[in-house]
């Protein structure tokens, strides 16, 4: 009987690398995650998503031989690369560091696989903030881009890596241009979880008012379960093919805000405040995707977004503080792009 075969995830203890790790072991993959935390650490953050993974890779420092030697040993049949900065406000205070975190490793992995001559397919994970500002209809995998923070620039530039090694060298690989999605791994100074765990707090009456930056933005949040699904299909494609991963939904930070307070029964009046420091240097004013290519390639759609994901949130936070689960959700459905 042959050995399955392998998939290694960078960044296998995040939000996306357990989802992505989870999702290939159920496709009969032999998953090997990677993580720069000593071994111990790594297996212990897995959590209950350490029985999808064959193996964990601990305290790799990325580099171009290590990155070689590593692709050597395993010979995956696929890699995702899922790892790196991941905050859009922290890279305006680390703008270095992020570029480097998000271009170095996946440079290191390119280049492996060219020197090589592997044929293992490479997807890594870019995300939709490259197109900065997007139209009214979404952004597709071929809308000029135009990054305006520090994370998109470095997501960006390792993009366009990746498409000059792919078109140059031959090497087989694709982006997935993730925009916003979420589940309760998600840390929690993200926008959605900090908006859920703090709509309880205040419910509770732990917080008195609830303080956000600009909350005029419009984005397209979805559930990282289904994404990761997403880029499972996108990675078993025959050729590379560069995807957007979004749900094709529009919806304005407000409207969230508003929404759950609803949910939760809170009076809004004076409850919530723009503190000045958590405005961006730059910010965009709407961010959403056009999946209708995604759904010609892979048949892949979105069936939770916006205030659906909230709702999902806001109850991971209600049974996290043990408190009164809140009314039943009403079913929202996404509306589908033509």
């Amino acid at each position: 009987m042959s050995s399955p075969p392998v998939c290694l995830v960078f960044g296998a203890t995040g939000q996306d690398g357990r989802l992505v790790g989870r999702r290939f072991a159920r496709g009969g993959y032999a998953v090997v995650g990677v993580s720069r935390r000593p071994p111990a650490d790594a297996r212990r953050d897995l959590g209950d998503y350490r029985p999808c993974f064959a193996g964990m890779v601990g305290d790799f420092l990325a580099s171009a031989d290590a990155t070689a030697e590593l692709l050597g040993a395993l010979q995956p049949a696929i890699i995702v690369n899922v790892a790196g900065m991941s905050s859009v406000g922290a890279s305006f205070e680390r703008p270095m560091e992020t570029l480097l975190d998000n271009g170095n490793l996946n440079l290191f992995i390119l280049e492996a696989l060219r020197r090589e001559g592997s044929r293992a397919r490479y997807v890594f994970a870019s995300s939709g903030e490259v197109f900065g500002e997007t139209p009214a209809a979404g952004a597709a995998a071929g809308t000029p881009w135009n990054p305006r923070s520090p994370y998109a620039v470095s997501k960006a530039s390792a993009a366009m890596m990746l498409r000059n090694y792919r078109d140059v060298f031959g090497v087989d690989a694709a982006l997935a241009h993730l925009f916003p999605h979420e589940s309760p791994l998600r840390p929690s100074h993200f926008v959605l979880p900090k908006l859920a765990r703090s709509l309880v707090d205040l419910r509770a009456g732990r917080l008195r008012c609830l303080r956000l930056g600009r909350t005029d933005v419009v984005r397209d949040w979805g559930w990282a379960e289904e994404y990761m699904d997403a880029l499972y299909r996108q990675a078993r494609l025959p050729v590379p093919v560069d995807l957007v991963l979004a749900t094709g939904s529009a919806t304005s930070l407000n409207a969230m805000v508003d929404h759950g307070m609803r949910r939760l029964g809170i009076a809004a009046e004076g409850r919530l405040a723009v503190d000045p420091a958590m405005v961006r240097p730059a910010d965009l004013a709407r961010s959403t995707g056009d999946p209708r290519e995604t759904w010609r390639a892979i048949g892949w759609r979105a069936t939770c977004a916006a205030t659906a994901v909230l709702d999902r949130l806001i109850d991971h936070a209600v049974a996290a503080a043990g408190e009164i689960t809140p009314p039943p959700r009403r079913r929202v459905a996404v509306p589908v792009a033509t």
